[in-house]
């Protein structure tokens, strides 16, 4: 019976490596989702090495729309051995940032954080990426997402603000000022109707 239990749980694990697989094997940007408006929000990039020969140059593009609903870049994390490189729009926003270097090898990954502004619009909002091998091959990730599409660019799902977020602090400081007029008003009424005489006898 225990033998039983075992063979289940082994093969559970298995199946959900399977089907988590082609979902790390890919250049991803995390967390995928977000709400709009978010200012200096950190994400990171994630980059498997999907030859036998190591990545010696790494990027990714902010997309226009990204960048034309409010989004920015507004700083990245350091790859050690790595020289990082930007490329700035005409409103001085960051339009790509790459690295070269010593890269990544086989069965390994690079990871990179970077701060961001996340658009004041919902939609869906894709990040062109590139590979470059040691062998000079270039891999682009810039297909739309599809069930068949081999290179699919990264997206983030900008979604509109939950109302506790975005409206719950004007809220709750709108409903303490108005229960802290509120009170104001009973007091000064009830001291009116119980006030002292205006002369001792």
């Amino acid at each position: 019976m225990r033998i039983s239990r075992l063979s289940t749980v082994i093969v559970g694990f298995i199946l959900v490596a399977a089907l988590a697989a082609p979902l790390f094997g890919h250049v991803s940007v995390n967390p995928r989702t977000s709400e709009a408006g978010i200012h200096h929000k950190l994400f990171y990039v994630r980059a498997p090495v999907e030859k036998e020969i190591p990545v010696v140059e790494f990027g990714i593009e902010v997309s226009q729309e990204w960048r034309d609903n409010g989004g920015d870049l507004n700083s990245f994390q350091d790859i050690p051995g790595m020289d990082i490189h930007v490329d700035f729009d005409d409103e001085d926003l960051v339009e790509r940032v790459w690295w070269t270097g010593e890269g990544a090898v086989v069965e390994t990954f690079q990871m990179v954080y970077m701060s961001m502004n996340v658009p004041e619009e919902p939609g869906v909002y894709p990040f062109n990426a590139w590979q470059e091998y040691t062998d000079g091959s270039v891999v682009w990730w810039n297909e739309p997402r599809g069930e068949d599409v081999a290179n699919p660019y990264p997206v983030v799902t900008v979604s509109r603000p939950s109302f506790l977020t975005a409206g719950m602090v004007q809220i709750g400081s709108g409903a303490v000022a108005l229960l802290a007029l509120a009170i104001s008003l009973i007091s000064l009424k009830n001291q009116r109707k119980n006030g002292s005489p205006a002369h001792d006898v």
